[in-house]
């Protein structure tokens, strides 16, 4: 087991997890500095981990603002150490940083799959409303202590995204959350009433005006 460290390699990542089993399930969280000035990188990154992430059956969510990414990734060793050793290589990303890795025994984010939060610092003021976080601003991961990522992994697996901005929140396509399903929902039966109500307002015209009897 592997709790809060600072590893700055592929080959030092593998070394400190060489006791843990190919498949055993673990928890990795990184952080990097943006290496790019292209806002595209967030839409790639995002396309291509719906894919692989699906694939592999990795869990999470990705935060960045213009400078940082802070990912957390729940998988089995063998998947998500192959995923770092890409993201190591990334030129999109500089000073990679594994600041924690542990094995578990079970996913953390069954319920609403891997997302990506965008955390500029208008974005940042209105997530941290949301929070415990409030105290603490702009986003600068790299500056934090250990124990304060860990509060923070806690405080997003915690948030009522249904009070969230839809710009400060995307989802990727691995499947709905229960706020999602709840608004498609709700939109379905919105447009069902409308229908309805344009209906009875067009019967009451004809009527009105002599076209039907």
């Amino acid at each position: 087991m592997h709790t809060n460290m600072n590893i700055y390699s592929h080959d030092r990542l593998e070394e400190s997890m060489s006791d843990t089993p190919a498949n055993a399930l673990i928890r990795l969280i990184y952080i990097s500095g943006i290496n790019t000035t292209d806002n595209s990188v967030f839409t790639h990154i995002q396309r291509h981990s719906e894919s692989f992430n699906k694939e592999n059956k990795i869990v999470g969510f990705l935060c960045n603002n213009n400078e940082s990414f802070l990912q957390c990734l729940e998988g089995t060793k063998d998947v998500v150490s192959s995923l770092m050793q890409r993201i190591f290589k990334d030129k999109n990303h500089k000073d990679v940083d594994v600041v924690f890795s542990k094995q578990i025994s079970g996913y953390s984010f069954t319920d609403w799959r891997m997302h990506s939060i965008n955390l500029n610092d208008n974005n940042w003021e209105k997530f941290s409303n949301h929070t415990q976080l409030t105290d603490i601003s702009p986003f600068k991961p790299q500056d934090w202590p250990h124990w304060f990522v860990d509060h923070f992994i806690e405080s997003v697996k915690n948030i009522d995204y249904s009070n969230l901005n839809k710009d400060l929140i995307t989802f990727d396509k691995l499947g709905y959350s229960d706020v999602q399903k709840t608004l498609v929902s709700n939109n379905v039966l919105f447009y069902i009433f409308l229908s309805v109500l344009i209906s009875s307002a067009v019967v009451i015209l004809l009527f009105r005006y002599n076209v039907i009897a």
